[in-house]
């Protein structure tokens, strides 16, 4: 119920800046642009381009608190004292908790529907929580060039943006996998800045299991004639013991409880339930004003192997273990989302392949999984 207002100009990429001004109200979207090879040239129209869109704002919401000016500057003379930097709107940046779809948030957010048609054709689901085979032309690709190719109100998070992918010399992790409370303060503050920082979290006995279901070496770990007879629990019992006694960034840092990323500095501060995924995601893309950004099922990447293990497949040895080394992350959960309260087995309900058929159903018309009858 809310309006919001951007007026920004970018003018590193090239010499051909894009200037550009747009107004979001909930569901409307006006956006306007010039392309000149001299900014100098363009300066004059510049300054009706903002004159406009201030005019639009105050039409829009007469109170005045919505103009925000980023990436570049504006005349200040055009800034009448009723408009003031104010509400919420495009203001989030993406911490991403390894094994918790970031990979399907970023390309979403990156990538025009064309590009990411072709990944589900190409990719199909089985293309895992994992690295994605189109990731190694992202890799050492400059933020200049993907700016130029990104979609329209696009945005670069996560392992898409190449300062991210340095290795941390704390954790020996890329640092979009490490946790802020490790970044560099001076890469922190570029990527973080003043934004809101997001993260979706994961029940940590599903998400052991998908560690499992994955098999990528080196992220999650690969379990070998375990995964070939698909023993879950024998799997997640190995996994805590190794945890416990050996290196705790090991793995891409896939084994850290997730309450670290809440950290500070620049830990996330609002945090997103993976057991209402997509929705939750989607719910809080359009609250904060990203109207072109929507994940539909053939977007989310997610692995493919042992269909028919859960959590629920766990004994109590195993998961004693695991609520030892994870009680903080069970403790966030009930209290921000409300389930992680007790030893309820879960699965992620909303994500095709992600529930055992053995005990759910997939709904075609509510697009979730539902539990079978006793």
């Amino acid at each position: 119920s809310y309006y919001g207002f951007s007026l920004k100009i970018k003018s590193k990429l090239s010499s051909r800046p894009n200037l550009s001004c747009a107004l979001i109200p909930k569901s409307y979207y006006l956006s306007m642009s010039i392309y000149s090879g001299r900014f100098d040239h363009s300066h004059q129209l510049f300054h009706a381009l903002c004159m406009l869109c201030i005019f639009l704002a105050r039409a829009a919401d007469p109170s005045g608190d919505v103009l925000n000016c980023e990436e570049g500057s504006c005349d200040t003379n055009l800034l009448q004292s009723g408009l003031t930097v104010g509400r919420a709107w495009r203001d989030l940046v993406l911490m991403h908790i390894p094994y918790n779809f970031g990979h399907t948030l970023e390309f979403v957010a990156f990538l025009p529907q064309p590009a990411l048609d072709a990944i589900a054709d190409t990719e199909g689901t089985s293309g895992g929580t994992g690295p994605s085979s189109i990731d190694g032309m992202m890799n050492h690709t400059s933020l200049a060039v993907l700016n130029m190719y990104k979609k329209p109100g696009g945005e670069i998070w996560g392992h898409l943006n190449p300062e991210l992918q340095a290795i941390s010399n704390k954790t020996g992790c890329p640092m979009y996998y490490t946790p802020p409370k490790y970044w560099p303060s001076d890469l922190a503050e570029r990527y973080f800045g003043n934004k809101r920082v997001f993260g979706l979290f994961r029940n940590p006995y599903e998400r052991l299991v998908a560690f499992f279901r994955g098999n990528f070496e080196g992220y999650g770990g690969s379990y070998g004639e375990l995964h070939d007879r698909c023993d879950v629990n024998a799997a997640v019992k190995l996994m805590m013991k190794k945890y416990m006694n050996g290196n705790r960034f090991s793995y891409d840092c896939t084994f850290l409880p997730q309450t670290e990323y809440t950290e500070m500095p620049h830990g996330v501060t609002l945090p997103v339930d993976l057991h209402a995924f997509p929705k939750s995601m989607n719910d809080v893309l359009h609250e904060h004003g990203y109207d072109n950004m929507h994940i539909r099922l053939q977007d989310i990447q997610h692995v493919r192997s042992c269909d028919n293990i859960w959590a629920g497949d766990l004994d109590n040895e195993t998961r004693a273990l695991v609520k030892h080394v994870y009680k903080r992350d069970f403790e966030f959960a009930c209290r921000t989302f409300g389930w992680g309260c007790d030893d309820e087995p879960m699965c992620l309900q909303g994500i095709p392949y992600m529930c055992p058929e053995k005990e759910f159903t997939w709904d075609e018309i509510q697009q979730k999984y539902q539990r079978r009858a006793a």
